[in-house]
Parts: structure tokens; sequence; C-alpha cells
């Protein structure tokens, strides 16, 4: 065979999480505190005729805890870029903000919200996306989501070549200060961007590169090309688009009778962790965390750089780095012929 897919998963982009009890994250004291650690082990390495990989692929597994803030946390965002060789650049590849439900879903995710709460990923990123409120029916998960592309050989679409929705440009896609829905740019299916999947909302992206800096034309010979991700996560208050999923406001026509009918029905809330507009991060400026200003509308729309810089000095934002080895055997070549040439005389 010529030709053949790398191993799937990349490993499986195994999450360990440093945990103690039944289970619940350990954490020192009563102060804020969140915590996720992801780790990569290398997939088993491909072997053919051209050392040609067609294709490196990751399938996250996350488990991410928060204990005692000071805000109740409603929503999870989080970025996942790529880069591939020592020489590659940073990509984004797929991101999300699903909406955090009420309740312990299935084997694929749990998810607690409050001010001590949790959000884990394992197995099936497609699966658990498809029970975020906006779009549980009750039905098995149809999202065409699969393990995201890291490099084939479509290779990074062509974000200056898109068609913007009102209000976003080329910048403000790339930096996620204002990026639409995942609707407004190419699908998955479409032959443009591996990793967005319209039915969840999410993705948005494609790969990182192509799989040129990983095939191998040496013939005889093994080598292998280090392909790192990064995750970035934040931490966001709840807003009146999502608490519209939980609470019925039918009759109210005032923020404030929303914000206070959504507090007395949920116990992990309260109104003053509520947002009328989009979803802020959470403790904003308060106990000695980052205030983001009125660049970032007072908390919301940071940039993934904004948010990568201010990782040490906010507990609302996390990131963690993976790195894995692809490894391409080109084997040897080799020719010869043998037979019997019949040879006779009378």
């Amino acid at each position: 065979m010529e030709r053949r897919e790398l191993l799937k998963k990349a490993g499986g982009i195994g999450a360990i999480t440093a945990v103690g009890g039944a289970g619940v994250i350990s954490f020192a004291g009563g102060a804020a505190a969140s915590s996720v650690n992801i780790t990569a082990s290398n997939p088993a390495s491909i072997s053919n005729d051209r050392g040609d990989v067609t294709a490196v692929t990751a399938n996250p597994d996350f488990d991410l805890h928060w204990e005692n803030l000071d805000d109740a946390v409603g929503k999870v965002f989080y970025l996942v870029e790529a880069k591939v060789g020592d020489g590659g650049s940073w990509q984004p590849i797929f991101r999300a903000t699903p909406w955090i439900g009420e309740s312990v879903n299935n084997g694929h995710l749990r998810q607690e919200p409050g001010t001590t709460g949790r959000y884990r990923i394992k197995t099936d990123l497609a699966a658990a996306l498809n029970q975020d409120p906006r779009f549980n029916d009750g039905n098995p998960p149809n999202s065409s989501a699969s393990p995201l592309v890291v490099a084939d050989e479509q290779g990074k679409p062509d974000y200056a070549g898109l068609s913007f929705p009102g209000g976003v440009d080329l910048q403000s896609f790339l930096n996620g200060v204002s990026i639409g829905s995942a609707s407004d740019y190419p699908g998955e299916h479409e032959g443009g961007h591996q990793n967005n999947y319209h039915d969840i909302d999410a993705g948005y992206y494609g790969a990182a590169a192509d799989t040129s800096a990983l095939d191998n034309e040496a013939d005889g010979t093994s080598a292998g090309t280090n392909v790192y991700l990064r995750y970035t996560f934040e931490l966001q208050r709840p807003n009146l688009s999502q608490l519209s999923y939980l609470v019925d406001f039918s009759g109210l026509s005032s923020d404030g009778a929303k914000k206070q009918k959504a507090a007395d029905e949920l116990d992990w809330l309260e109104v003053s962790d509520i947002d009328a507009g989009n979803s802020k991060i959470v403790m904003n400026g308060e106990d000695g965390n980052k205030k983001f200003g009125p660049n970032f509308a007072d908390g919301a729309g940071i940039t993934y750089a904004a948010l990568r810089n201010n990782a040490s000095n906010h507990v609302g934002i996390l990131v963690t780095n993976a790195k894995f080895v692809v490894t391409a055997v080109n084997e040897g070549s080799s020719s010869g012929v043998t037979g019997d040439s019949g040879a006779d005389a009378a």
C-alpha cells in the first residue's frame, strides 16, 4: 500500500488531572483556583513504500475543574491550536464555547456549573458538544464531528480568501475578537475548513498545515517530526441567552426580572453572576485577578493572545501544551528477477 492514514487519535491526547478523594480536584486552602492538564502520547509510526503521511488527527480528552470562584461559571470557551515541526507557527484549528447545563450526562461529558464545578470531555468531542443545552434534543448525538485534523494533504485553508460576515475581518477571525457563527464559513464536508461543524456551532478553522513536513523521502529510513498542540481555556459567566434554555422567561420583559427569576430557580446562581449581553470572563479585576478593560468590552471578546499572556494572573484562564512525535518509515526498495530460461538443445 503506497499511502496509509496515520493513526487517527494521536495517542488519544489523554487528559490527566491531579485528583484526590472522590474524583474531586484537590486545591490548597479556600482560595479561588482552577486546573487542567492535557498530555499526548506518541502514535504508532506509519510505514509505507514512500514514507508518505496523509493525515494527522487528535481527539482531545480533558477534565477542567474550578473551585471557590466569586462568579458562577456558565460557559467554557476553549481554543485548540497546533503547529507541525519545530519551525512551524501556531495555527488555530478548533474553537468552541459550550453552554454548561445542570446534569451529569452520558459517559462522554460531565458538567457542573457554578462557583465550584467541572467540565469534562472524555473520548468523543462530538457527543460531548451535542449535550450543550442548545443542541441536546434528547436524541443520540447527530454531529458529523470527528477527531480534529492537525495536518492533511489539503493543508491550511485560505483564510484570506473568505467572505466574512458583518463586523468580522481576517484579523478578528484569527485573533478571536469577532468571528460570527460556524455556519458563516465552509464546513468539513464542503472541502473547506476540516474542523468546522455547523450543527454544533463549533470549529470554524481547518488544519494547521499540510503533511509535507511529516513525509520521509529517504529510502530505507525512519524519521520523526514533532507536532505540538496548545489548549487555551476561559471560564465565562452565564448570560440571559444561555439561561433562557434553562429557565422560562415568558411574560418577563426586563433584564432585571429575568435575572432574578434565574437566580431564584437555579441554586448555583446569583443575580450578580449574570450578564445581560455577551458573557464576560469570571472575576474580572476581582481579588487581584487581571482586569480586562474597555478594549475587551470589560471582559468579553478577549483576544487569544491576551488570554495566553494573562494565564498566570487570572484564575479564569488556563493554557497548557502537549507534544507528540509522528514517525514516518520509508520502506527500503529492492528489485530482482527469478525464473528459468527453459534452455534445451537437440
